[in-house]
């Protein structure tokens, strides 16, 4: 592995361990820090930064703790090189700060759904490669109504349904704002399942089957209405 490059730029007016956590973000932004790349040591950092050793050790507890590195005992601190469901992803705690309205949401999920399906449709082979996918996702909730699954099983299904989607995308900005941005309102989904449970019927069902009709014939227009449809069923819910 190629040795990395680091640099130090002036310190304004933040904490020390703030102070490593920005320089090494700039260096991520850059490239001159790569997913799979080994952090110099403690001690190099330290002499680097001009910072105690402390400082770089709550550094990169904090880094581990949102996903950014992985630190092994005995070996060292690598950038990671995926995505860690369990990272503390500061998105999902933004969107839930801000308070955002149900009209909020439903808007902005209406617009992220309504362009991966775009994307999705403007490449034959993700539109044809995510058909089988999602024909299985539906078949196993299906299978779970008719189990009488509980809530949380239910919207496990539904998430991995739009997880589906966004995989199929191909944009990888795209997925990962969108996999947090459903993970963050995972208990609305709850909720809104549980009314339907309680109501004896699944607009899950009917929502997911029109947007993968829509994949099937190739057919945006019908992708947009579905996915809107879709949007205003989960709001009125809420």
């Amino acid at each position: 592995m190629d040795k990395v490059s680091l640099q130090a730029k002036p310190q304004v007016r933040l904490s020390a361990p703030d102070y490593v956590i920005e320089q090494l973000k700039q260096a991520i932004a850059e490239k001159r820090l790569k997913p799979g790349d080994r952090l110099p040591a403690e001690t190099e950092l330290e002499a680097l930064y001009g910072v105690s050793r402390g400082s770089i050790r709550q550094a990169m507890k904090a880094l581990e703790m949102l996903g950014v590195v992985t630190i092994r005992p005995g070996d060292g601190t690598y950038v990671n090189d995926e995505i860690s469901q369990k990272s503390f992803n500061p998105l999902i705690f933004a969107l839930l700060l801000s308070n955002p309205s149900t009209q909020m949401i439903r808007d902005a999920r209406y617009a992220m759904e309504r362009d991966i399906l775009e994307l999705i449709l403007s490449d034959e082979e993700r539109a044809k490669a995510s058909i089988p996918l999602l024909q299985d996702n539906l078949a196993h909730h299906q299978a779970l109504l008719d189990a009488k699954a509980s809530a949380d099983e239910l919207v496990e299904n539904d998430l991995a349904f739009h997880r589906i989607l966004s995989e199929a995308c191909g944009n990888l900005v795209m997925k990962i704002v969108y996999d947090y941005v459903l993970e963050a309102f995972r208990s609305m989904i709850v909720r809104t399942t549980t009314a339907q449970i309680e109501a004896d019927t699944s607009y899950t069902m009917q929502d997911h089957g029109r947007i993968l009709s829509a994949i099937e014939a190739r057919d945006y227009g019908q992708a947009k209405l579905a996915v809107k449809s879709s949007s205003e069923v989960w709001h009125d819910l809420m």
